[in-house]
């Protein structure tokens, strides 16, 4: 069934392409082209979750990018749907929501590895405009996700996502905030912990009954004053493992410092913290 439906929307695909085309031929000097760009993150699941925006794009970079879809969403109708493709604790089976995201690099190294990632979210507490003055790669790395048809959403607050009108009515297996961090200011630990626990709470109540909250944080100085483990029991979380993360195992993922700045900061040491709701 999966692959079906794979096919009808590769036809459908196949369709758009031909009216891109079609507009691009009518047009002789007009470089730029509208396009309703429409993305669903469960599209196999539930077509009513769909959500359309209008933009425009130069005449090549439609055209390219919609025979890139193309083709993607070709090689995604052949891999096994109930298997699927796994990169670390993630299949391509699995609902993601990604918060947080900075240059979507992680999200963006998820998509690749999945090949089509409709079933994945990612967003960002900043807004697009944001991420693009200060995040080089956003832009291409934003537009590789399109590509596979991942659905990106800015300006969403991890600490209240359970309340989002599109957001709060859905269930997620995995949700992930990499390394979260609330600024630089002095006496920083309280705030740290408030935003970690004010993130578990939201995500507690948007996860299945057998899905995980997913934390990568940093292990060493001042980080220890967090407590993660500590943190989650609050809510009613446990701890599943706390793993070594190690930023190789995302080929690409650029751990950017954030609030402006387009450096990576060394992530070593660090832990990737995996809780889920405890078993009462």
């Amino acid at each position: 069934m999966g692959i079906i439906m794979s096919l009808i929307r590769l036809r459908r695909r196949n369709d758009d392409e031909e009216e891109i085309e079609h507009q691009l031929s009518n047009q002789n000097n007009n470089n730029s082209i509208n396009v309703n760009v429409i993305s669903s993150p469960w599209n196999s699941y539930n077509n009513s979750c769909s959500t359309v925006t209008h933009e425009k794009y130069s005449a090549p970079f439609v055209r390219e990018n919609m025979r890139r879809r193309v083709k993607l969403e070709y090689a995604a109708a052949q891999q096994p749907t109930t298997v699927g493709r796994w990169i670390k604790y993630y299949s391509s089976c699995h609902r993601i929501l990604l918060v947080g995201e900075g240059d979507f690099s992680f999200s963006t190294c998820l998509a690749t590895a999945f090949v089509w990632a409709s079933n994945m979210i990612a967003t960002s507490f900043d807004s697009q405009d944001f991420l693009m003055k200060n995040y080089r790669n956003a832009l291409s790395n934003i537009a590789e996700l399109k590509n596979r048809n991942c659905n990106i959403m800015h300006e969403i607050d991890a600490t209240t996502m359970a309340t989002h009108y599109f957001l709060g009515n859905m269930k997620f297996d995995r949700i992930i905030f990499n390394f979260p961090y609330a600024g630089f200011y002095k006496n920083l630990s309280p705030l740290h912990r408030q935003l970690v626990s004010m993130f578990m709470k939201n995500a507690k109540e948007m996860i299945n009954e057998d899905g995980e909250i997913h934390i990568s944080h940093k292990t060493n100085g001042f980080h220890r004053e967090w407590n993660i483990e500590s943190v989650a029991s609050l809510h009613w979380l446990r701890l599943i493992e706390a793993v070594d993360f190690n930023h190789l195992d995302y080929p690409g993922y650029n751990t950017k410092c954030g609030f402006g700045g387009d450096n990576n900061f060394n992530s070593y040491p660090s832990k990737t913290f995996r809780v889920n709701m405890e078993v009462v």
